[in-house]
């Protein structure tokens, strides 16, 4: 499906230089009400969930869940932990599981229709995302990495994560562009918090869709 752009800034006129997207949430359908569907599906103990998110903080470098995003803990280990801790909730994160998450975030057609847009309209675009390595495989094949996207990190391959501060400064590296040309697409406020620091323009994304007008409007308002 084609979607229409409201405005068609180039980047050439904004001072905007670079787009950095998110996957899930972003790229993909909004994870919160899958994960909540697929632990109703596994009959996970709801308190015990309750209890478990209470205590996990994204911006815990330390917490088991941080630890498997930045690939010093195997995936076989924290299923373990997973499994010991809170029973049935380790089975969305096992991609020998018919629950496993990756494989029931569809990706929105209507956002990788726009960034090809925005390719074509000369911004550079990367990917930055929280990912575990085993899942790589199920991203790749549902949405084509190589053509839409000028940089691509994987937490799990460069060994840090959202909202680590040198996370964001490699991503501005790699793009070869400074913090206030480039814009950033998350749906976690605590990663957007963490990029709008390090001087990037932040969008949250609530609706997939509904954020590319956001995105618009921030390259036409830094329009040159």
């Amino acid at each position: 499906m084609e979607v229409r752009t409201r405005v068609t800034v180039t980047s050439s006129e904004s001072n905007i230089d670079a787009v950095l997207f998110d996957w899930g949430g972003v790229i993909t359908v909004p994870p919160g009400p899958i994960v909540e569907k697929l632990y109703r599906q596994i009959d996970v103990d709801q308190d015990q969930l309750r209890l478990r998110r209470k205590a996990y903080r994204d911006d815990d470098p330390d917490s088991q869940f941080a630890r498997l995003e930045r690939g010093e803990l195997s995936l076989e280990a924290y299923l373990t932990w997973s499994r010991q801790d809170l029973p049935g909730a380790e089975t969305i994160w096992d991609p020998e599981s018919a629950h496993f998450l990756f494989r029931h975030l569809t990706v929105v057609p209507e956002v990788v229709e726009r960034i090809y847009q925005l390719k074509e309209r000369g911004f550079l675009l990367g990917l930055l995302t929280n990912n575990i390595a085993e899942a790589w495989p199920t991203v790749n094949d549902g949405l084509p990495i190589d053509d839409l996207f000028d940089v691509v990190i994987n937490s799990a391959f460069v060994g840090m994560r959202k909202p680590e501060h040198r996370i964001y400064v490699h991503a501005l590296e790699k793009l070869g562009v400074r913090a206030e040309h480039a814009v950033f697409l998350d749906d976690n406020r605590v990663n957007l918090e963490a990029a709008r620091a390090c001087g990037l323009n932040v969008v949250e994304v609530k609706q997939p869709v509904a954020a590319l007008e956001k995105l618009e409007a921030v390259i036409k308002e830094l329009a040159r």
